[in-house]
């Protein structure tokens, strides 16, 4: 029995030191003028490694970033055209699920014409244009926004020592009760 115990604590602790090093995300229902639009959805993916091995995605340790389409590392940010550009102000994917993006992108043409949008998670989802044709589209978070990333964020690692402490119990419990029954039988 201490055998399997001893198993199941290494395989926990060798889950809890693994993670993916690319994600996929959805971001699903926003407010629009007022009215929650439930269809809304912003998609998304990013690469990186926790080098530190904090847990944390931080903006150093990524590699790829693309919201809405839109690559900002491989894309916009190693493009040297004055007329286009983009930037991440900040970026942390913690390892157990929350994720934190403020990136924008804009350009405009030679004459009179511009674009751009923004994405601030917890906040707005921003696309606009103007010159040849003047339009803005905002959809605002609110309580009902749904968030989804894959793979599923690893659990906190005091989780697994509850799920561990659970399972010894168990294993404590019902060595008690074979043992009671090993001394009824006599």
């Amino acid at each position: 029995m201490a055998r399997k115990l001893g198993l199941a604590l290494a395989l926990a602790c060798a889950a809890g030191s693994a993670w993916a090093d690319e994600w996929r995300f959805s971001y699903t229902g926003f407010n629009e003028n007022g009215v929650f639009q439930q269809d809304a959805r912003v998609d998304g993916g990013f690469r990186g490694t926790d080098m530190d091995l904090d847990g944390v995605i931080s903006l150093p340790e990524l590699t790829s970033l693309s919201i809405a389409g839109r690559d900002y590392l491989d894309g916009c940010l190693s493009l040297s055209d004055p007329y286009f550009r983009c930037e991440i102000g900040a970026f942390s994917y913690k390892l157990t699920g929350q994720l934190t993006i403020d990136a924008n992108w804009w350009g405009n043409d030679e004459a009179f014409s511009g674009w751009g949008g923004g994405f601030r998670t917890g906040d707005q989802y921003s696309q606009w244009s103007y010159g040849w044709e003047d339009w803005s589209r905002t959809w605002y978070w609110s309580s009902q926004t749904v968030f989804g990333i894959t793979p599923a964020p690893i659990p906190e690692p005091a989780a697994g020592l509850m799920l561990l402490a659970g399972l010894a119990t168990l294993a404590g419990l019902g060595r008690r009760r074979v043992e009671e029954g090993a001394l009824s039988a006599t």
